[in-house]
């Protein structure tokens, strides 16, 4: 049996069938995402009917916001406002009669890197349009109530938050340019560009320096489109990283780029996994002794 997975974007949706650790089938939508409810609502229910099959067991949506873990709704969605006090998982649920789950994109990401990478205590971050970070404690995801364990992104810093400095928002309200267009004169060896990332780099050292004091981790794994300017930014953020923070902390810490284009897909996957071995272990609980 296989799960329908998605990652949700402002503007794109990623869609696979995903067995254990494997994609199957992968799909790419782009989002309306300033449509009102009912038209974000109906792309997705047109691209989720277009991709069902009678080996799926179930649906598992990431999304770029926060979810209340008991109610199911989803608490901000600032990229596809429509979304926001939705409850999407029970009206898709409602939809298709199949079993829906939701969490935060970041923390997808994370648990997925977590289980392909068999990370025990890590944190996976996302830098893209914004900044998210999902934490792994002990081989689990842990979320939070409201799935804001890992929002460094909204952390105070300089005249603004982390998000403005560390994200792909750094690149075009300081320099007027794409990170994707300085990337690709950095690869052509402009001298400009590579001290933009330089200095990206020295503003991701004070985000995983607050990080580190929070949470600790052994492994920090990097995501999201702008990771792909890793071998531009990673030796300033190491330099100004050893500035930051008390030496042994660094000795066994790891930061990498990741390495799995779909890691928030394979980490739905297992959300899905996780979720319904608790829903059985529930309904056992309450079953009354018959021996």
């Amino acid at each position: 049996m296989s799960v329908l997975c998605l990652d949700l974007g402002g503007t794109k949706l990623m869609l696979a069938q995903v067995e254990g650790k494997t994609l199957l089938d992968t799909w790419r939508y782009p989002v309306p995402a300033d449509g009102n409810f009912e038209q974000v609502f109906d792309f997705l229910v047109t691209c989720i009917h277009s991709h069902l099959t009678p080996e799926t067991s179930g649906i598992s949506i990431g999304i770029p916001g926060m979810v209340d873990m008991q109610s199911g709704t989803l608490l901000e969605v600032l990229n596809i406002p429509a979304l926001t006090a939705t409850q999407l998982a029970r009206q898709l649920q409602n939809t298709f009669e199949i079993d829906v789950v939701v969490n935060n994109d970041a923390n997808l990401f994370a648990l997925g890197e977590a289980v392909l990478n068999s990370n025990q205590d890590m944190l996976g971050i996302t830098l893209g349009t914004g900044v998210g970070a999902g934490v792994i404690f002990n081989g689990q995801l842990y979320s939070g109530k409201h799935c804001a364990a890992g929002e460094i992104g909204s952390l105070n810093y300089r005249d603004g938050i982390i998000e403005h400095y560390c994200s792909g928002q750094y690149f075009t309200a300081h320099h007027q340019m794409s990170g994707e267009h300085l990337y690709q004169k950095a690869c052509e060896g402009d001298s400009q560009a590579l001290q933009v990332f330089a200095h990206f780099g020295e503003h991701l050292a004070h985000m995983i320096a607050q990080t580190l004091l929070v949470y600790d981790p052994k492994d920090i794994v990097l995501g999201g489109s702008v990771s792909q300017s890793f071998p531009f930014f990673i030796e300033a953020l190491k330099q100004k990283l050893h500035s930051l923070v008390y030496g042994p902390q660094l000795a066994d810490l790891t930061i990498s780029a990741s390495q799995h284009h779909n890691a928030a897909l394979i980490g739905a996957a297992q959300w899905f996994l996780q979720q319904q071995k608790i829903k059985r272990f529930q309904l056992t609980s309450q079953c009354p002794n018959n021996s």
